[in-house]
Parts: structure tokens; C-alpha cells; sequence
């Protein structure tokens, strides 16, 4: 089945007059691997101990969770599971549109944060570059990087705006931008720049403003925490509509918006997170 037609056929899966593509099951590797025994327990727990806060409650074989506490300390205890949510929903419509594996892919990781959604990639066969504007962040991904032994991976600190194929190597197969667009001041330049950087396909998911109009609110935000912007200011965040608007105004080759599934966060059921698969 080619892009077009999976397109079409989701598109009529959410009108109720057909029934979406066969997108396999994926699951996420979790918990996660330990590359070597000199990572033991108390080792893990000693390095993740060293970090304030977390954005991701890590599990590692052997029942470990370091960064559970933490993350419980955060208000964020009944979000543990929602990373592994939103794999099983967006990432098997990647895997699928890149001919059933992403072996050999080269995979741009935008405001990797600490690198869950990279080290994913990177345990599916992609060649992976993350980066991110905060250096503890990028320090907190490489620890993840040295515990799980990803050789196909790299992290580095880069703001958004800096982004160019020039500085990170040239183009790549498949770009994620997985919770950034709302965090930034100009979400039509900010698609610009993320399709710039993408041969074949983006992975979009953003928080969306609950509106049936296509329009954009614009909020202050300061960097409180490590869920937010990197620097205190202006961000945008457009409705449903107004990123497919953005979409159609750059030209993409082909998009459609990931159907939603019973086991899904609040936010994406309440219609306030979307996620699309861009052919760019």
C-alpha cells in the first residue's frame, strides 16, 4: 500500500466509512536494557541521583526505576505510563510508512529532552542525532545512552532556532518533533525549518488549542521546569486547523492526522494533543 493510499484510508476510518490501514502492533523496548554488568543498581541509581528532576520515569531490567521518585515528586505520577502510550500510538504508522523498519534510517531527534524517543529509534536500527537547548538535559540522555550502549546515537546541546542541515550534518530520513512546536513563538517558521531537515517524513505531535477555527493563542512561558521552553517568552500554540494550514501552505508531499485509540492520555481524547505523519 503506497503513502497515498494509507492516507485515504485513515481519512475514511475517521468518517466511519472504512476501516484504517493494517498498522502492525509496536511496542516500545521497556523496561530498558542494561549494556553491560557494570551498570548495577546502585551505580544507576547513584548517577540518576545527581539530577533534580526527570521527565521520564526510566525503568531498567531488573526492576529498577531511578528516576521514579523523582518524577512522583513532580506532580507526575499518573502520567508513568504515557510515554509507552504514545509510542504504540504514533510510532508504528512511522515504521510502517518507512517500509516496516527503521534499519538504516537516519533520524533527527528535535528537543530530545533525555532521549527516550532516540534511544527508541536507536533500538530499531536508526542512526540517531538528538539535541536539546538545556545541557542537563543532554547530560541526563547520555547517561540513558551509556546504561542502554546505543553506538548508533549521539546527543548534543543546540537551540531550535540554530538548527540548520549545515550544523547537524546534512539532511535526515525522518525528522520527530515530539512536543516542541508549542513551546516556540512561530509555528509557521518553525515548520519551515523542521521540513528543511527532513528527506522523507516528520512526526509531529503537539499540544493543540480546542478550537474548530484555524487560529493560534499565544501564552507566557518561563523555563520553571524541564517541561517547558528554554528561555522565558512568547509561545504559540496552534489549533488543529491551523497546523494543517501550515502543512498545505509549505507544500508537503502527503499528510494525515494518526487516529486515536481508546488507551490514549486525556489530552489527546479531550482533542487537546494531536499528532500527524508528514511525507515531506
Amino acid at each position: 500500500m503506497t503513502f497515498g493510499t494509507a492516507v485515504r484510508f485513515l481519512n475514511r476510518a475517521r468518517t466511519g466509512r472504512s476501516s484504517p490501514a493494517n498498522v502492525p502492533v509496536l511496542d516500545p523496548v521497556w523496561p530498558l536494557p542494561r549494556c553491560h554488568e557494570s551498570w548495577s543498581s546502585e551505580r544507576i541509581l547513584r548517577e540518576f541521583a545527581k539530577y533534580d528532576a526527570w521527565h521520564y520515569a526510566y525503568q531498567f531490567e531488573g526492576g529498577i526505576s531511578p528516576a521514579l521518585s523523582r518524577y512522583q515528586q513532580n506532580g507526575w505520577a499518573g502520567d508513568i505510563d504515557r510515554p509507552l502510550r504514545r509510542f504504540r500510538h504514533f510510532m508504528p504508522h512511522l515504521v510502517k510508512a518507512a517500509g516496516g523498519s527503521l534499519r538504516g534510517k537516519r533520524v533527527l531527534d528535535i528537543a530530545c529532552n533525555s532521549g527516550f524517543w532516540s534511544v527508541q529509534c536507536s533500538l530499531l536500527g536508526a542512526e540517531v542525532m538528538g539535541f536539546d537547548a538545556r545541557p542537563e538535559l543532554i547530560e541526563q540522555a547520555n547517561l540513558i545512552k551509556s546504561i542502554v550502549g546505543c553506538q548508533s546515537l549521539r546527543f548534543q546541546v543546540g537551540n531550535f532556532w540554530d538548527m540548520t542541515p549545515g550544523s547537524l550534518g546534512g539532511e535526515f530520513d525522518i525528522v520527530l518533533s515530539l512536543g516542541i512546536l508549542y513551546h516556540l513563538s512561530n509555528p509557521l517558521q518553525a515548520l519551515q525549518r523542521t521540513k528543511a531537515m527532513a528527506r522523507e517524513y516528520i512526526l509531529l505531535d503537539t499540544e493543540v488549542y480546542p478550537s474548530q477555527d484555524p487560529v493560534i493563542k499565544l501564552r507566557w512561558e518561563d523555563p520553571d521546569y524541564i517541561r517547558s521552553a528554554a528561555r522565558s517568552g512568547i509561545v504559540a500554540i496552534p489549533s488543529k486547523n491551523a497546523v494543517e494550514l501550515m502543512l498545505k501552505d509549505l507544500g508537503v508531499g502527503d499528510s494525515y492526522e494518526i487516529p486515536i485509540h481508546d488507551d490514549m492520555p486525556l489530552d489527546y481524547r479531550e482533542h487537546r494533543r494531536t499528532s500527524w505523519l508528514v511525507k515531506v
